[in-house]
């Protein structure tokens, strides 16, 4: 699969896997089930020594880098997500500036 340029629902097997390549930022959110999420450098070959995380229903992972990506149920027979492209610089930087502003504790 190559990388998502907008947001995708997968159906995911413990017997078989998804690998994709995503940009720094993709958010991988589970809708249902334990996902496992083995994320590598940009070479292919890291794959097999990737940095792994699970996640729980209701749960996002967000990758810190570019690279290739994994997905796999985890546990369960059947786990689906949701995979959300990450938006553009100025959205982020926009989004980020109203978390501060909602998130600011009130001065008595």
């Amino acid at each position: 699969m190559d990388s998502p340029a907008s947001n995708i629902t997968l159906s995911l097997n413990r017997d078989n896997s998804t690998l994709f390549h995503a940009s720094r930022g993709t958010a991988i959110i589970s809708m249902q089930g334990n996902i496992l999420i083995a994320a590598a450098d940009e070479c292919l070959i890291g794959i097999t020594l990737a940095g792994c995380t699970v996640i729980a229903e209701g749960e996002c992972h967000t990758l810190q880098r570019s690279g290739w990506v994994r997905l796999q149920a985890s546990g369960a027979e059947h786990a689906a997500c949701l995979v959300v492209a990450p938006a553009e610089t100025r959205l982020a930087t926009l989004w980020q500036r109203w978390r501060r502003r909602t998130s600011a504790p009130e001065l008595c």
